[in-house]
């Protein structure tokens, strides 16, 4: 039997640093745990270096590929694999061609790897019906995927990098779920180390092992006088129910909570506050007899629209109404000096939880403030009614006399926005602060809408 080297023989749990333990991959053993856990999951990593070379990759399994995948550590499908195309098989002689959506493995790629013979660098595609699922942004100049929830918030939901691909492992598990999709994460990995072969063999002989969600083959031998260990297998992760899709009608979340907000003032002074579930209130139709109005109005500081108006390219502060894209809206007073007015229902209707959350933090007592009579004559009267704010009614005139010189004399008599200023018009408001940074900024946005018309004027141009 061979011995071991002395450095290794009053060894019996090496350190991680030493080489034999590489080649042992004893942290990529205990690894296998995680993968598919935490915030992301990696469809596929490749490194390599003077060590060793890492390699991972997946796919998803149907409920009866799964019996067969895990009796056994090589990969079901390779890098490459799972394109469109044609399989030949012969009956009694006869060849029998079909067409295979995911080629002849079978097995389903989240990944898509194709190569153009050097002509062209290896391009990775995330799965169509998995960016479709999430109605996900391709940003192509970083290359990942970003997803927009109900709020119009902004999430990264996959990044393609060079070397690596991932995904969040909440939206992965939400597609699992609604195709009813096993995950199969495949590994393959290699290290490299200058130790004795045999003793190697000794420390780390070759096993197999196969549990109910994984399998894994392991190996030392010996490359060009090298020693090396290769490890090979695969985890399968469950579908969840497909309850926890996360999509119509399964949608989950906090849409059935309701926050509460000041709406009046008891006769101790003590705030009265009630839920904006607008279910549960009052109408002019009998409903909830003894609950306050679906139109009570609800009073904020100014400063709720802040970080709105500090968003343009995702929402819009116009008059009497707040937007988020074409996702979601509120009707608004934002008509008086200090204070944005919403009804309650309102804010139980048409704002998610978390935005009536945001919301409920600069929501304070009506006192003895009033609507505006902007607000009540298109609320109550259904009138038409011109803004009273000042920085809606500029708006309103300067929009107003641009449309009107531009049909008159074929030409606006201010010169349009550049793209990257698109921002200005919809920014500009009277300073929510007292701060002497925004006033200037106010005073830089109105100075830009300024710019005369000129060069977009027929030449030669006739004033009369």
């Amino acid at each position: 039997m061979p011995r071991l080297p002395p450095e290794l023989a009053s060894r019996q749990d090496p350190a991680p640093e030493d080489p034999v333990t590489r080649i042992g991959q004893t942290a990529n053993i205990a690894a296998i745990d995680e993968l598919g856990c935490g915030d992301w999951t990696i469809l596929h990593e490749y490194k390599e270096g003077a060590e060793g070379s890492r390699c991972s990759y997946s796919g998803l399994l149907s409920p009866a590929q799964v019996d067969g995948a895990i009796k056994q550590s090589g990969w079901n499908v390779s890098i490459g694999d799972g394109s469109p195309g044609f399989t030949q098989s012969y009956d009694n002689g006869e060849v029998i061609t079909t067409y295979d959506r995911f080629g002849a493995s079978g097995i389903e790629p989240l990944l898509y790897s194709r190569d153009f013979h050097g002509i062209k660098p290896r391009q990775f595609d995330l799965s169509e019906e998995f960016r479709l699922f999430h109605h996900l942004y391709h940003d192509r100049h970083n290359d990942r995927y970003i997803h927009v929830d109900d709020r119009g918030n902004e999430v990264i939901a996959a990044e393609v990098a060079p070397g690596r691909v991932r995904v969040l492992t909440r939206l992965l598990r939400q597609y699992m779920a609604a195709r009813q999709l096993a995950l199969a994460l495949f590994f393959d990995h290699r290290a490299y180390a200058d130790v004795d072969i045999e003793a190697a063999k000794i420390i780390y002989p070759s096993i197999s092992r196969g549990t109910a969600d994984r399998c894994y083959s392991f190996h030392v031998a010996e490359i060009t006088g090298r020693a090396f260990s290769r490890l090979i297998g695969k985890k399968i992760i469950a579908p969840p129910p497909i309850t926890e899709s996360g999509i119509w009608p399964y949608e989950k979340g906090q849409h059935g909570q309701h926050a509460k907000f000041i709406i009046g003032v008891s006769e101790d002074g003590s705030p009265i506050i009630f839920s904006c579930d607008h279910e549960a209130l009052a109408n002019y139709f009998g409903a909830n007899e003894g609950a306050p109005h679906y139109l009570t109005p609800v009073w904020f500081t100014r400063d709720v629209l802040a970080k709105y108006y500090d968003n343009p390219d995702k929402f819009s502060v116009e008059d009497g109404y707040l937007r988020c894209g074409s996702l979601w809206g509120i009707q608004i007073d934002n008509n008086l000096p200090d204070h944005v007015v919403a009804y309650l229902g309102d804010l139980g209707r048409d704002l998610a939880y978390e935005e009536q959350i945001y919301w409920k933090h600069f929501n304070v007592t009506s006192s003895d403030r009033q609507p505006s009579d902007t607000n009540f004559r298109r609320s109550f009267l259904a009138e038409f009614a011109d803004p009273s704010a000042p920085d809606l009614v500029f708006k309103q005139l300067y929009t107003q006399l641009n449309e009107a010189w531009t049909g008159k004399l074929g030409w606006p008599i201010f010169r349009p926005l550049h793209e990257a200023d698109a921002h200005i018009l919809k920014q500009l408001r009277v300073p929510i602060s007292e701060s002497i940074g925004e006033c200037e900024n106010q005073i830089l946005f109105a100075s830009s809408l300024f710019g005369v018309g000129g060069n977009d004027r027929p030449d030669p141009h006739p004033l009369t």
